[in-house]
C-alpha cells in the first residue's frame, strides 16, 4: 500500500478513473447505496479489483468518517516541469492564464484553487516544492477530482519561476491586501495570477515581482477571505473579461 495513494470520496475518485490513473484497488462500503454504482461499473470495465469493506474499515483507512464509502488505491499524480507548462501554452492559440500558489500550505485550500483554476479554464497551477502543501488524499479530495485533469506544476523557487514567466511574456498579478480593486483591472492579457496563504499573504519578494496588484474589496472589518475563495473570485473576473 505504501506505494500508492488514496484518493478518497466519490467526485475524486470517478475522476481518477475517468483520467485513466493507475488504480490498484477500490474499496467500496458493502452498504453503499445508488449513488456509488456508476464508480463500480466504470471500475469494473476498466479491470480494477473491488474489494467491499465496512465502514469501519474505510473510517480507518481515510483517517475520518468523510469518505462517502469509496477510497482508491492509485499511482500518484504525475506532475510536469516548468519548461513542459510553458511549451503547452505556447501551442495554444488562446492568452495564457496560470494559477501560482505561493506558500499555500493547507491541501484542501490548495485542492479548492485547483479546482475553481480547472473549472475557470487555466493552463496549469504551480507550486513549490517546499513550504507548500503536499499533494495527497486531502487535495485531491477538496480538489473534487479537478487535480486529474489539469496540469501541475512543482518548482524550487517561486521567484525565479515569476521571472522565467516574465520572460516568456506573461504578466503577473498577485492578490493581496492594498491592491487596486480587482474589477477595475484588466486581465485581457498573458496572464500569472499568484495566490498568497491567507492572513500572511504574498511574501515580500513576490510581491515586488509581480506586475500588479489585484485587492478584493470587504464591506466589514475582517482581515481576508479564504485564499480559495478570493482566488475563485478573481479567476472568473478574469474568464470574464479575457
Amino acid at each position: 500500500m505504501s506505494n500508492y495513494e488514496k484518493v478518497i470520496g466519490r467526485n475524486a475518485v470517478r475522476e481518477t478513473l475517468k483520467a485513466g490513473r493507475n488504480v490498484n484497488k477500490l474499496y467500496i462500503s458493502e452498504n453503499h447505496d445508488s449513488g456509488l454504482v456508476s464508480i463500480i461499473k466504470m471500475a469494473k470495465s476498466k479491470g480494477i479489483s473491488i474489494q467491499k469493506t465496512n465502514n469501519h474499515k474505510l473510517d480507518s483507512m481515510s483517517g475520518s468518517t468523510h469518505h462517502q464509502g469509496v477510497l482508491a488505491l492509485c499511482s500518484p499524480v504525475e506532475t510536469i516541469s516548468l519548461r513542459e507548462l510553458i511549451e503547452k501554452m505556447n501551442e495554444k492559440v488562446t492568452k495564457p492564464l496560470v494559477v501560482i500558489l505561493d506558500n499555500i500550505t493547507d491541501p484542501h485550500n490548495a485542492g479548492a484553487i485547483i479546482r475553481s483554476a480547472y473549472c475557470a479554464g487555466a493552463d496549469g497551477v504551480i507550486m513549490q516544492t517546499r513550504r507548500s502543501a503536499s499533494i495527497g488524499e486531502g487535495m485531491y479530495k477538496s480538489s473534487a477530482g479537478a487535480i486529474e485533469h489539469i496540469d501541475l506544476c512543482e518548482v524550487s523557487n517561486i521567484a525565479q519561476t515569476i521571472d522565467t514567466l516574465k520572460k516568456e511574456g506573461l504578466f503577473v498579478v498577485g492578490l493581496d491586501m492594498n491592491g487596486e480593486n480587482y474589477y477595475d483591472m484588466d486581465y485581457d492579457m498573458p496572464l500569472a495570477l499568484v495566490v498568497g496563504a491567507e492572513g500572511k499573504g504574498l511574501g515580500r519578494l513576490i510581491k515586488e515581482k509581480c506586475d500588479f496588484i489585484s485587492s478584493i474589496p470587504l464591506k466589514n472589518d475582517f482581515d481576508s477571505l479564504n485564499a480559495s475563495v478570493a482566488a475563485g473570485i478573481v479567476l472568473f473576473e478574469a474568464v470574464k473579461t479575457r
